[in-house]
């Protein structure tokens, strides 16, 4: 390890013993795949070096190390692994210094460095050892030709003796736990199609699914430790917490006994800690661990495994991040974390707790909820007032053929927002009278706010709205909803005209993911009222938005939102809302930040990257309306 290393020196598994099990069946003929899922802060990339050193050192054979980014192999695992070669004598005197920087030569073999989004790299070699790290962070596939675990693979099909070595912090999905009847312990369970979207955790679930059990130090009973048993003060009573309490009480709660473990136990309980598959226990002895399967002991020494009685040429192993080697990681941090995000409201400070923090799957997707449940989050306010709080407006349209759906929502600080006005603007969308309609809403004001940003759904009419946003270049953009992204939204130019030709006029359109944007909403539907990030309704809504509200449901076995019901337009308006407030970053910013952002964009010397300068349109101040004539909105009333 490079002198700039948290550890100089020659590596070291005292510090992190739930990768011994790794390393040990990278060296098993048995294994032809090796799988380990956990958070950050863990230790996956060093151990990946560690066997790619073992490897060209002690078994030299082709090697492939495939990243998630080319920026990321240039400025971050190239020069550590170079640098470890020049730490390790034995590998230095065998290094070809003359090597380019993605083909390294070390004792007559190589070392490829590629990255998923270079199906040349992928490519261009055969290995006996293929590493793919961070398997769920490339933004796109590496080749087309099928996932990127499986590109990989093909890369040893040549060697008989291949391995592929595939980690990650896992990201999107929903996953149960279940008691084994046989041992008493907790495990994973195996998900059903389409509630798992991460693809390491996929292949977790095809291996031995191993997980690193550590011993309770007060009743030495063998236990895996997870996210819910991880306690701090009013967590079960749901009663308020502040997040430096949270910090300073957390504890890990032993599944077995139910004592109160300290953070500073450990260190000692990872270091007599075992990998356990579904359908073994083990039991504490003096110096080493008594593991049980099928009716048979094994003596085994800690940091091990035995291989479950059904054979799997696939090894795979789960760590909580509970077990994290790392001093920061502590039991009070995540607790903090993880309070933190939940009082924030934002899906995303979760899933990123979750993911990084705890190394779990995470999703919002649980059971549509009811209309009457969307109807019950009536509020004292009516249609077109704006309760206070709110300090930013943003409008959603859905375009349709004959009207245009919109919805005016109002956010306040963590993302808590009110509902201000829905309704439906009739007229053909292919003619201007309707899109000049649209114009007065972008002029009209609610006490005093104005629309901040308006987003249009481009996936009908495209032209039209691409033409009407043109006129608002600093307040609108163009959206387009899909079904499935590697990120909640980004902003794509549109250099063609859906016939394929070329546009004469480039324009931007954003896209975002339309299951992210749903389950978002749903998930606020159950939300606690008069908590950060409650999602309220005006007194006066009628029940034919709150049943557009839950007119999709979502399809566990394809992984998407399917429409159960004729009309869901509020639905997706809702969805778009949300989306429009993350891209403003208002999941980030409270009301001094919205304000200051107010008077830069007001300021003519301050211009946003993606922003060009507003034409002048002509500006009336407006009464506040109730409603307009050919919105069915006023029907009603």
């Amino acid at each position: 390890m490079p002198p700039g290393s948290p550890i100089p020196g020659n590596f070291s598994t005292l510090r992190t013993p739930y990768m011994i099990p790794v390393c040990i069946a990278f060296t098993e003929p048995s294994f032809s795949k090796i799988t380990f899922v956990m958070g950050t802060q863990m230790g996956k990339s060093a151990t990946m070096q560690n066997v790619i050193g073992w490897k060209l050192d002690d078994h030299p054979a082709p090697v492939i190390y495939v990243g998630p980014t080319e920026s990321n192999i240039n400025n971050v695992v190239e020069p550590k692994v170079v640098e470890m070669f020049q730490q390790c004598d034995s590998l230095w005197r065998k290094f070809d210094q003359k090597s380019p920087k993605h083909k390294k030569r070390v004792a007559g073999v190589s070392l490829r460095f590629a990255w998923a989004g270079s199906a040349t790299e992928m490519a261009s070699d055969s290995a006996v050892l293929t590493l793919v790290d961070e398997l769920d962070r490339p933004d796109e596939n590496s080749t087309g030709e099928g996932t990127l675990a499986e590109v990989a693979e093909a890369r040893g099909d040549a060697y008989t003796d291949s391995k592929l070595g595939l980690t990650s912090t896992p990201t999107h999905g929903s996953v149960s736990t279940y008691i084994h009847p046989d041992t008493g312990l907790e495990h994973w369970a195996v998900a059903l199609k389409g509630k798992i979207s991460s693809p390491i955790w996929l292949q977790w679930q095809k291996g031995t699914k191993h997980e690193w059990a550590v011993p309770c130090p007060h009743c030495n009973e063998y236990f895996i430790p997870r996210s819910h048993l991880l306690w701090w003060p009013g967590k079960d009573s749901n009663e308020e917490c502040s997040p430096v309490t949270a910090s300073k009480e957390a504890k890990l709660i032993c599944f077995h006994c139910g004592s109160a473990i300290d953070d500073g136990d450990r260190p000692r309980m990872n270091a007599k800690g075992i990998a356990i598959a579904p359908g073994q226990s083990a039991k504490l002895a003096d110096d080493q661990a008594i593991l049980t399967q099928d009716g048979e002991e094994f003596a085994i020494p800690f940091h091990s495994y035995v291989i479950p009685s059904e054979q799997n040429n696939h090894f795979s192993i789960w760590v909580s991040g509970l077990c994290s080697f790392s001093g920061k990681k502590s039991y009070g941090y995540l607790a903090r974390k993880l309070v933190e995000a939940k009082e924030s409201g934002n899906p995303d400070d979760l899933l990123s707790v979750y993911n990084t923090g705890f190394g779990e799957v995470f999703a919002m997707v649980g059971d549509v909820p009811e209309w009457e449940e969307v109807f019950a989050l009536r509020s004292e306010y009516a249609a077109g007032d704006v309760p206070e709080g709110v300090h930013t407006l943003i409008a959603t349209v859905d375009v349709q053929k004959n009207r245009l759906v919109y919805v005016v929502r109002g956010w306040m600080d963590g993302l808590s927002s009110r509902l201000i006005e829905f309704g439906e603007l009739w007229g053909d969308t292919d003619k201007p009278e309707v899109w000049q309609e649209l114009d007065e809403l972008m002029e009209q004001e609610w006490n005093g706010l104005s629309i901040k940003m308006i987003g249009v759904d481009a996936g009908y009419r495209d032209e039209e709205v691409y033409a009407w946003v043109r006129k608002y270049k600093t307040r609108a953009r163009a959206l387009m909803g899909l079904q499935k992204m590697d990120k909640p939204f980004g902003m794509v130019r549109v250099e063609v005209d859906k016939n394929g030709k070329v546009r004469k006029r480039g324009d931007k359109r954003w896209n975002f993911n339309t299951t992210t944007a749903k389950a978002w909403v749903h998930s606020r539907v159950r939300w606690e009222r008069e908590t950060v990030g409650d999602w309220l309704l005006p007194s006066n809504v009628t029940p034919d938005y709150c049943k557009q509200i839950v007119a999709e449901e979502f399809d566990e076995n394809k992984g998407v939102y399917q429409r159960i019901s004729k009309n869901n337009h509020f639905l997706d308006c809702e969805g778009m809302n949300f989306m429009v407030a993350k891209m403003l970053k208002l999941d980030r910013k409270g009301k001094a930040q919205q304000e200051s952002d107010q008077e830069q964009s007001e300021d003519p010397e301050v211009q946003e990257e993606d922003q060009e300068e507003e034409p002048k349109l002509v500006k009336r101040k407006r009464k506040k309306r109730i409603a307009r004539k050919s919105g069915n909105f006023a029907k009603s009333w």
